[in-house]
């Protein structure tokens, strides 16, 4: 039963609650009622009230009050032990960790109903504030190339002392910054002082749109799930308005640059040769390829099956999910070439499987190192690294090889559906969101060709 309080020219309503999400305390709802009119007769606002008191007590039992008065961060913790847990993959269990201590440090104190579309344009006015931990950088004093020759020393040798690559030492050379504790095992090497021969600068980076957005979007996963259970009435998310993401510049391999790196792969360890033609050929992310086992893979019929996806982290170590979506299962059919390479691969595995004494059968993942235990990434970008510096490449990314596939099927005159199921997006609209430049090209190149068969046409007519 509601409670009624008379304060000044208005009521007071207050409706019992039951307990929090926690069961710990005792929680109430209450509202403030004013009556529409003046001039009411005793009887009319009397009536008016009480309707308005079992009105906001019905709303409260039907749409989950129960718990709207709960604190964001109480109602965030439950939504994450009791649903995320079992919904959610580690990898964005582990992000939201990340994301909560800025999220509770400002709506974490509040209380769920309370928390409206204004509240959340404030969160985000305040990660656009943000700084993330200060990195310190530094900048050389002296001419970089003069300073390394006068002391005995080679890009590609210091590179590989310092345990960085060329390419940044050429940046860092060029007036670009570089990590200090880089520049202090520089300076160590080349027995000089850091703070003599380089510029020490304290960097402090904002977050990024993108950043920004994840906050925004874990935020808003909590109340969605508020609104599915009918605590709320809305999802304040809704009506924020987000900093403007910049669409990034896409830095991949020229046709004549993909066929130079084709050639050095032919001499390269298998293992190499068989992650990067997957990468280019079939257009797979790396978390893919690194989640392949050989029962992934039919011999007679050169198909590959994407059925998981790898991942690492400290806590958990090597460990395997579904992959992105449920377009990302997929089944793709391969050049020979790529499934011969697979095929040496596994020869080679087997043996030294069988060298070591371990047991090998058709589940062991077809990336594994020579102490038999998944590979991550890195072994790949460091190498892809080393191979671009040593052969005159651009260095690009394991994704750029994704991209490059997509351009080529594009290119090519593929239909953005074969397209997006090739590259196993969950929509064609992502698609099209990220090769939008690429789809332009080939429908302007379509168009031109149309162009050339009229303009022929009628010259010969003419």
């Amino acid at each position: 039963m509601a409670s009624i309080e008379k304060r000044g020219d208005s009521y007071r309503i207050t409706v019992s609650c039951g307990y929090s999400a926690d069961g710990t305390r005792k929680i109430k709802q209450s509202m403030t009622w004013k009556p529409p009119k003046p001039n009411l007769t005793p009887k009319q606002l009397e009536k008016q009230l009480q309707a308005a008191a079992a009105e906001f007590e019905r709303r409260c039992k039907s749409e989950g009050a129960v718990v709207a008065a709960v604190k964001f961060e109480q109602f965030c913790e439950a939504y994450l032990n009791d649903v995320a847990s079992r919904t959610l993959k580690p990898s964005t269990l582990s992000y939201y960790e990340q994301l909560k201590p800025r999220v509770y440090s400002q709506i974490g104190h509040m209380r769920l109903d309370r928390i409206t579309p204004r509240e959340i344009d404030k969160f985000i006015a305040f990660l656009c504030k943000e700084r993330k931990t200060q990195k310190n950088v530094a900048v050389c004093k002296v001419d970089f190339r003069i300073l390394i020759q006068e002391h005995g020393y080679s890009q590609k040798r210091l590179a590989h002392d310092v345990g960085t690559n060329q390419q940044t030492l050429r940046d860092f050379g060029n007036g670009k910054p570089i990590v200090w504790t880089t520049a202090k095992k520089i300076a160590a090497l080349l027995d000089c002082d850091a703070e003599t021969v380089f510029e020490k600068i304290e960097k402090a980076q904002g977050l990024s749109p993108k950043t920004i957005k994840n906050y925004v979007s874990f935020v808003s996963a909590v109340f969605d799930y508020a609104l599915r259970t009918r605590v709320i009435a809305h999802n304040p998310c809704e009506h924020c308005t987000l900093p403007t993401i910049s669409e990034p510049v896409r830095k991949m391999l020229s046709l004549d640059e993909a066929d130079h790196f084709l050639d050095i792969l032919e001499t390269a360890p298998l293992k190499y040769q068989a992650f990067f033609t997957l990468a280019l050929y079939g257009g797979f992310r790396a978390g893919e390829i690194l989640g392949l086992q050989w029962d992934d893979i039919d011999f007679r019929l050169n198909i590959v099956q994407i059925k998981r996806t790898a991942h690492y982290s400290k806590a958990l170590g090597y460990y395997c999910t579904t992959p992105k979506t449920k377009s990302s299962n997929r089944i793709l059919k391969l050049p020979e070439h790529v499934i011969d390479t697979l095929q040496k691969l596994q020869v080679e595995q087997r043996s030294l499987y069988e060298f070591g004494g371990v047991l090998w059968n058709e589940e062991t993942r077809i990336f594994t190192t020579d102490k038999f235990v998944p590979m991550n990434s890195s072994t790949f970008s460091n190498w892809l690294k080393r191979t671009a510096e040593k052969n005159d490449l651009p260095l690009v990314s394991l994704h750029s090889f994704r991209h490059l596939n997509a351009s080529l099927l594009i290119n090519s005159g593929a239909d953005i559906v074969t397209v997006s199921s090739t590259l196993g997006h969950a929509q064609t609209a992502t698609t099209l969101s990220v090769y939008a430049h690429a789809f332009q090209k080939s429908r302007a190149q379509a168009l031109a060709a149309v162009a050339d068969v009229l303009d022929n046409r009628r010259k010969k007519s003419g």
